[in-house]
């Protein structure tokens, strides 16, 4: 008896799951188009100070000497602005 309960209650699930009304897919917003997704160009020039400098560096526009002064400089206007300290009860 038992058995006969199972396989009975095992058919209906398995019909219920066939015809069961799957969501409605959501509708994009009027004027969307559906098409590919566009995915945007990488920069073709360097994006901060320091990718500038490593351009003219390797371009030949300063020199090795130039470079390093410039990074220095922008070593110490970091570290004015933004003071990294280690963190204490480390040691």
């Amino acid at each position: 008896m038992l058995i006969i309960l199972v396989i009975v209650v095992t058919v209906a699930l398995v019909l219920a799951s066939a015809f069961w009304p799957e969501p409605e897919p959501e509708q994009e917003p009027a004027g969307t188009e559906t098409g590919p997704a566009t995915v945007p160009e990488p920069p073709t020039g360097p994006t901060t100070l320091e990718g500038a400098l490593v351009a003219q560096l390797i371009s030949g526009e300063i020199s090795a000497r130039q470079y390093r002064r410039a990074v220095a400089k922008l070593a110490a206007r970091d570290d004015q602005r933004q003071p990294v300290r280690p963190p204490t009860g480390l040691v």
